[in-house]
């Protein structure tokens, strides 16, 4: 028979904790130690008594794990067309080791017969970064797509361009919402998700699901560890949210995140620093949530190498599968005291500014002074 150890302790209170630290501070205030960041409040315990009423079901496990795990991510190489041969054997260079996806970053409609030679899509999913047109762009790539050996719902990945594109022709390539680079969490997210609802408003009432469906978050990913685990989290729940106020229910497990790695605001002095901190940045990523990771390569470290600089961007996903077994867990932080709560905190200020924006007139509507006066508003 186990002997149950903890049974021999009775569960303290959060009440039982505040006296504890009060008597400890010698009659100072308990609010003394709390911290703020992002107009977010941080206390200095947690308890079961700080969970949300009811606990999110976040549901971004993946959907094949008897093939890829409990928990799988694609792990994006960036790799910048000049000339379409050499950005192909980059390509394929890094499919053979260890990525399982390419971003192509290009400033024009490549020949694609010459740029996606041997790399079979149904394998890996392909990004495309766009500084024109995507129109030209995607005739060209649904042209190859039909002569090629592959079928339309093989291909994988997303395009992003100044246009948000629904893909008629290729149901599982995403047009992709730049998330709102801001200081400021929860006005990042409700301004991403003021963005979504300008797309949405200007699709077919009637495939309003189908369009919602077909977009992709992409999110920068910042400085703050447990504070990024939890706007990934608040931002998948922010999206069911906004598909419950359209009228229609949103499965957690189909909405598409991608993350890329930030800028720290002090530079980087050598690799052992940037592997840390890029390493966190992905950390906070995939335990929030995320489907895709973007490392950027920091290739001032090897002005000379730049192969080494990928290298060691691209591993990081490979050792946290591999070595760290993040594949292993659908949902580290369900139900961690902390980040519920802080994801809870996030969802309600990032939904509140929204609505003060969308009262307003909306994204497109609202001017820079009004925009400016709320996002600081949540600071506070």
């Amino acid at each position: 028979m186990e002997e149950r150890l903890l049974d021999d302790f009775q569960p303290t209170s959060a009440k039982a904790w505040s006296e504890l630290i009060t008597k400890e501070l010698k009659g100072a205030s308990i609010d003394s130690l709390n911290w703020q960041t992002n107009g977010l409040t941080g206390k200095p315990f947690y308890t079961q008594e700080d969970l949300p009423a009811e606990l999110p079901n976040l549901q971004f496990e993946n959907q094949a794990p008897e093939k890829l795990g409990a928990r799988h991510w694609v792990n994006y190489q960036v790799v910048k067309v000049e000339n379409e041969k050499e950005a192909n054997q980059k390509a394929i260079l890094a499919l053979n080791s260890g990525a399982t996806g390419i971003l192509f970053q290009l400033e024009f409609t490549p020949n694609f017969q010459q740029l996606l030679k041997d790399i079979l899509l149904p394998y890996c999913h392909i990004g495309f970064q766009l500084t024109q047109s995507g129109e030209p762009f995607i005739k060209d790539f649904e042209g190859y797509i039909e002569k090629s050996e592959f079928s339309a719902d093989q291909i994988h990945g997303f395009i992003q361009t100044e246009e948000k594109i629904v893909w008629s022709q290729l149901p599982n390539f995403k047009s992709v919402i730049v998330g709102q680079k801001n200081s400021n969490i929860c006005a990042e997210l409700a301004l991403t998700l003021a963005e979504t609802i300008d797309v949405l408003d200007q699709a077919d009432p009637s495939d309003l699901k189908k369009h919602f469906y077909q977009l992709q978050f992409n999110v920068e990913v910042g400085t703050s560890y447990f504070v990024e685990i939890a706007k990934h989290r608040a931002l998948r729940l922010l999206l069911v949210q906004l598909g419950q106020a359209y009228g229609f229910e949103v499965n957690p497990a189909q909405l598409q995140i991608a993350s890329c790695s930030g800028h720290w605001n002090e530079p980087t002095k050598d690799e052992y620093n940037y592997l840390l901190r890029a390493c966190t940045q992905a950390m906070a990523a995939i335990i929030g949530g995320t489907n895709a990771v973007v490392i950027n390569p920091f290739y001032p470290l090897f002005p000379k190498n730049t192969a080494q600089a990928e290298r060691m961007a691209r591993n990081i996903s490979t050792l946290l599968k591999d070595e760290s077994y993040f594949d292993k867990t659908i949902d580290a932080a369900a139900g961690t005291y902390f980040l519920e709560s802080l994801t809870a905190q996030i969802v309600e200020k990032s939904w509140q500014l929204l609505q003060d924006i969308e009262a307003k007139g909306g994204l497109s509507k609202i001017t820079e002074t009004e925009l400016d006066t709320l996002t600081k508003s949540v600071a506070v």
